[in-house]
């Protein structure tokens, strides 16, 4: 029997996947490349995608919260 996976949980890993990656740019311009503004703006963008996470496990009646 296939395995299917529910459209909240799948956009939960897409949102988590986006994170992971943000996290890498986040570090690269914090430690390689010293672009505070680019950094700045990708923590932006990682704020915004904890938010939508949080938006999706809320429908799973989960709450989280992120360090800053």
């Amino acid at each position: 029997m296939p395995y299917t996976i529910s459209e909240r949980a799948a956009r939960a890993a897409d949102i988590l996947e986006s994170i992971e990656e943000l996290n890498r740019m986040i570090a690269f311009h914090r430690d390689e490349s010293k672009d505070d503004s680019m950094r700045s703006q990708y923590e932006i963008m990682r704020q915004e995608l904890l938010k939508k996470l949080n938006d999706v496990l809320a429908s799973y009646q989960i709450s989280i919260q992120t360090a800053a």
